[in-house]
C-alpha cells in the first residue's frame, strides 16, 4: 500500500510541474518572440515480482510474462517549442520579425545572447538595442573604387546610426549613364537631341547640364587603313553647363571652330563649369598645366546595323581637311574629302582594339575594352575654389584658365576631376528617341530622416537630400539544435553543449519589417492541457486518499 501512496505523490509532483509550465506559457501569451514549452512524463522504476519465462514444448507449459509493479511517474522532459509565431503588424520601421529559423544577436558585458524578439530601439547615441542589449550586426564601408557603401560581412560589430551614418556629406558626380534608344527617325543631318540632367560638385552645389547629341549623315563607307568599315551615320555629343538661359549655340561644332588660341568669345554662358572630352592623352604628360586647346569638348559614338554601340572617340576640330586621311591605328570614321562641313573630324575607338588616341604618336596606345567614356572637368570663374568636380582619385591635374578674350592666365591652378560616362545601355533602332541621361551618383549634403529594414536585414537610410544609403545589415545566428538552447530570461537564450555553438559572424536570414513575432503559445491548447493536468492531479490525490483508507482498514483489523 505504501507503494501506491508514493506513486500518487510522484504523480502530484509531476502534474504540479506540468501545471507550472502551462502557467508560464499562459503568462507569456503576449510576450514578443516567446517560445512555449511543454512537460512530458515518463514512468518511473519498477519492482519485479517475477521474471518472464518462455514456452517449454517438452513439458507443455506456456510462457509467462514478467510481473512488475510500477513505483510512480517522473518528469521526462520540458521541451522548447520553436515553431513560428504569428505576425503582429506594428507599422514601426524599427520592428523586425524573423520569418524563418534563427535568432537576433545581442551583446552586453557578459557576451553574446540570442533572441527572437525584434523590437529594436535607438538610444540617444544612435546605438541600436533590444531591451537594453546592444544589437550586433554587419557594418558598411565605402568602396574606394565605386564610392558605394557596401556591407562588410567579415566581422560582427554593434550596430549604430551615429557619425557618418547620420549625416551624408556632399559627393561630386562621377558617373553619368546613357540609356535607351537614340533614334534617328525624322531627323536630318545636324539635327540635335538634347537632354538635361543635374550634377553636383564636392560641396553639394548643383549644376544644370545639357547633353546635346548631333546626328551626322552621309559619311563615307571607305575603310580606315583597310581595317574597319565606318557606319553611314554617327553622332557627336557634348556636355555643357548653363546659367539658366534658354539660349544655346546653334551648333557645337561652330562654337568650337570659333575658338582661337586663348580667345573664348565664342563659348556660351556657363554656370562656372566646363566639361571637356579628353582624347589627346599625349598632352596630359606636358608641364605647366593643361591647355584646353589640347582637348576637344566632343565625343563621337556610332552603332552597327543591329543598333548596337560599336565604338566611341573624339570629334577633333580640323581647320582644313588633312592632305590624307589618318590610317592605321588612328582609325578615323571618315576620310578627309568627306569631312563634315562643321569642322569636326570624328575618330572612332573600337572596344577591344589597341589604338592610338587621335594626334598621339609613339607608344601612347590604349585598349578600349568597355562602353565607358571619360571626361575631364574643371571649374571656371564664379565657382567656390574649394569645390572639386568628378572623381579626383583617378586623375588630378591643374588647369590655368585664360581670361575671357584677353589671353591672360589666372595665376592659381585648380584641380581637375573626371566624370565617367556609361553608354553600355544606349542603342540606336527604329522608333522614337527614348534616351535618358542621368547622374548615377553625386548629391548635396543630407541628414538621416528615416530608416527601413529589408527582407535580408539590410538597414537602408533615407536622407533629407533624397538619397538612400546602406547603413548596415542585421544577421541571424543559426544553431544545429535550437531546442537545445537555454533560457536566461528577458527573452534571451544562450548556447549549450546540445544546441551547438555560434560561429561568431552570423548569416543572412529572412525578415519582415514593420512587424513583430507574437508568442507561439496556443491558448486553446494550453487550456486543454490545463484541464487534463488538473484531472490527473485530482486522480493522483484520490489514489493517496484510497490508499490511506485501506491502511485505516488494515489498522482497524485489531478490533
Amino acid at each position: 500500500m505504501m507503494r501506491s501512496m508514493f506513486s500518487g505523490v510522484s504523480s502530484l509532483r509531476v502534474h504540479q510541474t506540468r501545471m507550472d509550465v502551462i502557467a508560464n506559457n499562459i503568462a507569456n501569451v503576449n510576450t514578443v518572440g516567446f517560445k512555449g514549452a511543454r512537460a512530458t512524463f515518463a514512468d518511473s522504476f519498477y519492482q519485479n515480482l517475477q521474471g518472464a519465462s518462455g514456452p517449454d514444448p517438452m513439458t507443455g507449459r506456456a510462457g509467462t510474462n514478467p510481473l512488475q509493479i510500477g513505483l510512480g511517474v517522473g518528469l521526462g522532459s520540458i521541451d522548447n517549442l520553436m515553431h513560428q509565431g504569428v505576425s503582429q503588424r506594428t507599422d514601426n520601421a524599427m520592428d523586425v520579425m524573423l520569418t524563418g529559423p534563427g535568432f537576433f544577436i545581442v551583446n552586453s558585458a557578459e557576451g553574446n545572447f540570442f533572441t527572437r524578439a525584434g523590437n529594436i530601439n535607438e538610444d540617444r547615441l544612435g546605438n541600436l538595442h533590444i531591451n537594453g542589449m546592444q544589437l550586433m550586426g554587419w557594418s558598411t564601408h565605402a568602396n574606394p573604387d565605386t564610392g558605394v557603401h557596401e556591407v562588410d560581412r567579415s566581422s560582427l560589430v554593434p550596430l549604430s546610426l551615429s557619425g557618418d551614418k547620420r549625416n551624408m556629406p556632399a559627393e561630386p558626380t562621377s558617373i553619368v549613364g546613357l540609356a535607351g534608344n537614340l533614334g534617328e527617325r525624322d531627323l536630318d543631318d545636324n539635327d540635335q537631341v538634347i537632354r538635361t540632367m543635374r550634377i553636383y560638385d564636392s560641396l553639394g552645389n548643383s549644376y544644370s547640364v545639357d547633353v546635346q547629341f548631333t546626328l551626322h549623315r552621309n559619311t563615307s563607307m571607305a575603310s580606315a587603313g583597310g581595317d574597319i568599315l565606318t557606319p553611314n551615320t554617327y553622332w557627336t555629343f557634348a556636355f555643357m553647363t548653363r546659367d539658366g538661359s534658354t539660349t544655346r549655340p546653334a551648333l557645337q561644332g561652330e562654337q568650337v571652330a570659333a575658338w582661337s588660341g586663348n580667345d573664348r568669345t565664342g563659348e556660351p554662358a556657363m554656370l562656372g563649369l566646363h566639361a571637356i572630352w579628353a582624347t589627346q592623352e599625349g598632352a596630359l604628360a606636358g608641364s605647366g598645366g593643361v591647355d584646353p586647346d589640347n582637348f576637344i569638348p566632343f565625343g563621337t559614338i556610332a552603332f552597327n546595323s543591329r543598333g548596337e554601340l560599336i565604338g566611341k572617340g573624339s570629334a577633333t576640330v580640323w581647320p582644313a581637311p588633312p592632305a590624307a586621311a589618318p590610317t592605321g591605328s588612328n582609325m578615323p570614321l571618315t576620310s578627309g574629302v568627306d569631312r563634315p562641313a562643321n569642322g569636326l573630324w570624328p575618330n572612332l575607338m573600337i572596344p577591344g582594339v589597341t589604338q592610338r588616341p587621335p594626334g598621339v604618336s609613339g607608344t601612347a596606345v590604349h585598349t578600349w575594352s568597355s562602353s565607358n567614356f571619360e571626361m575631364l572637368v574643371f571649374p571656371r570663374s564664379g565657382v567656390d575654389p574649394r569645390a572639386t568636380f568628378g572623381d579626383t582619385n583617378r586623375r588630378v591635374m591643374s588647369y590655368s584658365p585664360p581670361g575671357p578674350g584677353t589671353g591672360a592666365t589666372v595665376a592659381a591652378t585648380t584641380p581637375v576631376g573626371t566624370i565617367s560616362v556609361d553608354a553600355s545601355e544606349l542603342f540606336q533602332r527604329n522608333g522614337n528617341t527614348t534616351m535618358i541621361v542621368e547622374a548615377r551618383d553625386g548629391n548635396p549634403p543630407g541628414v538621416l530622416s528615416e530608416i527601413s529594414i529589408g527582407g535580408d536585414g539590410t538597414i537602408t537610410g533615407r536622407f533629407t537630400n533624397g538619397r538612400l544609403r546602406t547603413l548596415g545589415q542585421i544577421p541571424i545566428a543559426n544553431f544545429r539544435n535550437p531546442p537545445g538552447l537555454q533560457r536566461v530570461g528577458n527573452n534571451l537564450w544562450v548556447p549549450t553543449a546540445n544546441s551547438g555553438p555560434f560561429d561568431g559572424i552570423g548569416q543572412i536570414g529572412t525578415m519582415q519589417g514593420g512587424a513583430l513575432e507574437m508568442s507561439n503559445v496556443d491558448l486553446a491548447n494550453e487550456f486543454t492541457e490545463m484541464i487534463t493536468t488538473q484531472r490527473g492531479f485530482q486522480a493522483a490525490s484520490r489514489t493517496i486518499t484510497v490508499s490511506d483508507e485501506m491502511l485505516q482498514e488494515l489498522v482497524n483489523l485489531r478490533r
